[in-house]
């Protein structure tokens, strides 16, 4: 079926909302997606150096080990629970999530959340293209001599090395990311546990510099007190806030499961159980380059240029440059993909929309903060602020308003129930606004700027609930749905 065809679900005609193939239910044919499918997926995502930092940043803000485990379990814990429960929706009906959106908000208003979620997605498509580029420059200046001499030549605050190691990574992204979700699901099989060979190799280096592993458990930190539980959280809804947008557009995966057993099979082995071990392993060799360095090194990539091989740096870059490459491919890029084809389904294809997203995001200019802990954790922490209450959202309506059905025929009709108000629910607008600035309110409000810490914990609180005591007429009276 050509992308100018209207689809047809069931025996009602597409709305001009979802008139686009790549926003239709995903037919079995193409429900191709196995256990170790999503399996993979999972290692690609946990395995980058976004989460290598994250989870590094406990100790550069004073952790120690322990206490620094004691957050990665607990940030991942939360996720892994988001995750599954936000999966089953997907795997059902074969929605992606601004289909989704289109049931909880209407067609007119799931483009507030969608924008949302776009724009947060195209941030991190720029900052992974930009990791990209890292690998890209380390690989290259450990080969090429003099390379790292071209960083005196400034471009828009860029080095030139940096400069030409972006244009590559964004080349690269345009080659693997524009082929569509097949190539994607086929690239992400082999690339995405790459970076685990080179963060198995520094952990090992690290317990050898620091003389075993007894002195990287028994390393301590200097937080205590009312500093460690402000500083404990900050990095906990960090990490969440990292995983706060996969959590709420993982339908856009589980759609394309062969059955909801694969993919719940494979989560549970790729998410939990990957996430945390590769954390303690990127712990093992931060707290190696404390005794190693005499100071806390977060980037792996930075590591390795210190070591005195050319060959060790250029194989590990390429390797980190493959596991990212993947990641990207896999969240931000399908995310983006599906998100902005979901606000201009008359235009926008998956495949053009990624192309729109590459370019787009650019503009997060990430050569300027990234790789700095403490803004770090901020800026995923402000994004788990917005996608909190819009989780909570999510999960309200389908398994306590909805109780888990969805009417394919009648969303795709464009009429009936999910035209709500002209478009609009005004319900989860004003829960998703509630519970927005709700998370926001320890940022905005100096007095109590210490609950910001907690800001995605605050956001899924207050989002579930009001819009639960919002519609509780609807829990109570079911047949009220379908009006």
């Amino acid at each position: 079926m050509s992308s100018e065809e209207a689809v047809v679900v069931g025996s009602a005609q597409m709305n001009a909302t979802l008139n686009n193939p790549d926003l239709a239910p995903t037919p079995p044919e193409q429900r191709k997606w196995t256990a170790w499918s999503y399996t993979a997926v999972w290692m690609g995502i946990a395995h980058n150096i976004n989460q290598w930092i994250l989870a590094a940043g406990f100790i550069a803000l004073g952790a120690s080990f322990w206490q620094a485990f004691a957050g990665i379990v607990t940030a991942f814990g939360v996720v892994y629970l988001g995750v599954v429960a936000n999966s089953i929706c997907g795997a059902k009906y074969g929605l992606s999530f601004p289909v989704i959106m289109n049931v909880i908000f209407g067609d007119k208003a799931a483009k507030v959340a969608i924008f949302v979620r776009a724009i947060i997605g195209v941030f991190y498509f720029g900052v992974f293209i930009y990791v990209c580029n890292e690998a890209i420059d380390v690989a290259l200046n450990a080969v090429i001599p003099g390379w790292d001499k071209l960083s005196a030549i400034q471009i828009l605050g860029m080095g030139l090395n940096t400069a030409i190691g972006y244009a590559i990574a964004i080349a690269l992204h345009f080659y693997i990311v524009t082929h569509g979700i097949e190539r994607i699901r086929q690239f992400e099989l082999w690339a995405g546990p790459l970076i685990m060979v080179v963060a198995l190799a520094l952990a090992i280096w690290a317990i050898t510099v620091a003389g075993g592993v007894a002195p990287i458990l028994s390393m301590g930190g200097h937080l205590s007190g009312g500093t460690f539980w402000v500083v404990f959280f900050l990095c906990v809804t960090g990490n969440i806030g990292s995983m706060a947008t996969l959590m709420v557009n993982v339908p856009d995966l589980t759609r394309f499961a062969r059955t909801q057993k694969d993919q719940l099979i494979g989560q549970t082995i790729g998410l939990p159980i990957m996430f945390i071990f590769f954390s303690v392993v990127s712990l093992f060799a931060t707290v190696g380059t404390v005794f190693a360095f005499g100071k806390v090194v977060t980037d792996p990539l930075q590591i390795m240029t210190r070591f005195d091989s050319p060959i060790v740096v250029f194989i590990g870059a390429v390797f980190i440059l493959g596991s990212t490459l993947s990641l990207n491919a896999a969240t931000n890029a399908v995310a983006v993909g599906f998100d902005f084809t979901g606000l201009f389904p008359s235009k926008l294809t998956f495949k053009r929309s990624v192309k729109i997203g590459i370019v787009v995001s650019i503009f997060a200019v990430p050569w300027l903060w990234y790789g700095k802990a403490e803004i770090m954790n901020s800026i995923f922490g402000a994004f788990g602020a917005s996608m909190g209450p819009l989780l909570a959202i999510m999960l309200v309506d389908y398994y306590i308003v909805r109780r888990q059905r969805i009417d394919i025929d009648a969303l795709y009709s464009g009429s009936g129930a999910y035209t709500y108000w002209r478009g609009y629910n005004h319900t989860a607008l004003i829960a998703f606004g509630v519970g927005f600035l709700a998370a926001l309110s320890g940022l905005i409000i100096p007095a109590i700027s210490a609950l910001y810490a907690f800001n995605w914990f605050i956001g899924v609180a207050v989002g579930g609930v009001v819009y639960l005591l919002l519609n509780l007429e609807k829990v109570r009276r079911p047949q009220l749905l379908e009006r």
